[in-house]
């Protein structure tokens, strides 16, 4: 006889998968706008873009198809498999940012900072992929994570330095990139891209630092998904800046006189 452990989700914990879901939906739905876009025009940077704001959610992304997963099996996803949809994409969105970010910048530089990114990244890889599947008797929940719930883990050793690296890395940079975008004269579109931008890159930041790293209520759960489903707006709106924005921001008036 084959027993199947049937796995109970509580409110709190639903609420978490649903919302994890939306944010990860609003996501991938700006991301093939850009896609479609990017491969209509050839354009490299939208490509980039693409992979960065898909990258970007990551850490969500064992959440949110956990959720489902377990509409579905009522079983949770296996440790590893939930670690690696957890952790493997947040190096590559720091990478392809910087791809964007740098020669926009700090060109000079680029080849050092991307080189720099490739070796905590393959280190970052090695650290985990050894702890899930080549130490199995090394206490991996400590070194890699502790899950809290069903779909919900909090990260501990060097994965969560790591994530808390990428976060402040690309906070910083993409500061910088919203700032000088606002220093540029005589350009009311590239300064409304910046304002967008500086949106993103903060209210990702706030939410990610509140889902990662505080106690949770249902309200401020909320509150922090929410900053993430507006963090994807706003990126998507600075980095494209739509027609219909530039109508409702009276900016093509202006760049046809």
């Amino acid at each position: 006889m084959i027993f199947i452990l049937f796995v109970e989700l509580d409110a709190f914990t639903q609420l978490s998968g649903l919302l994890a879901v939306l944010a990860i939906s609003i996501t991938w739905m700006y991301g093939f706008i850009v896609l479609f876009k990017a491969i209509k025009q050839k354009n490299k940077v939208l490509i980039y873009f693409f992979i960065a704001i898909i990258f970007t959610m990551a850490p969500w992304y064992p959440s949110g198809l956990g959720y489902i997963y377990w509409l579905i099996t009522h079983e949770e996803i296996a440790y590893p498999v939930y670690v690696v949809l957890g952790t493997i994409g947040t190096p590559i969105a720091l990478l392809v940012w910087l791809q964007i970010y740098m020669p926009a910048l700090h060109k000079n530089q680029k080849g050092i900072a991307t080189w720099i990114i490739i070796g905590l990244t393959i280190v970052f890889y090695i650290y985990t992929f050894i702890f899930l599947f080549i130490a199995p008797g090394a206490p991996i929940q400590g070194m890699i994570g502790f899950k809290r719930s069903a779909i919900d883990i909090d990260y501990k050793g060097f994965v969560l330095v790591f994530l808390a690296f990428s976060l402040l890395v690309s906070t910083i940079t993409g500061n910088d990139f919203s700032i000088a975008s606002l220093k540029i004269k005589d350009n009311p579109v590239t300064k409304w891209k910046g304002r967008f931008l500086l949106l993103s890159f903060n209210f990702f930041a706030i939410g990610a630092i509140g889902d990662g790293f505080l106690p949770l209520t249902p309200a401020t759960l909320i509150i922090f998904r929410l900053f993430m489903m507006l963090s994807s707006t706003f990126y998507y709106l600075g980095f494209m800046l739509p027609k219909w924005l530039r109508k409702l921001l009276k900016l093509e008036e202006e760049e046809h006189n």
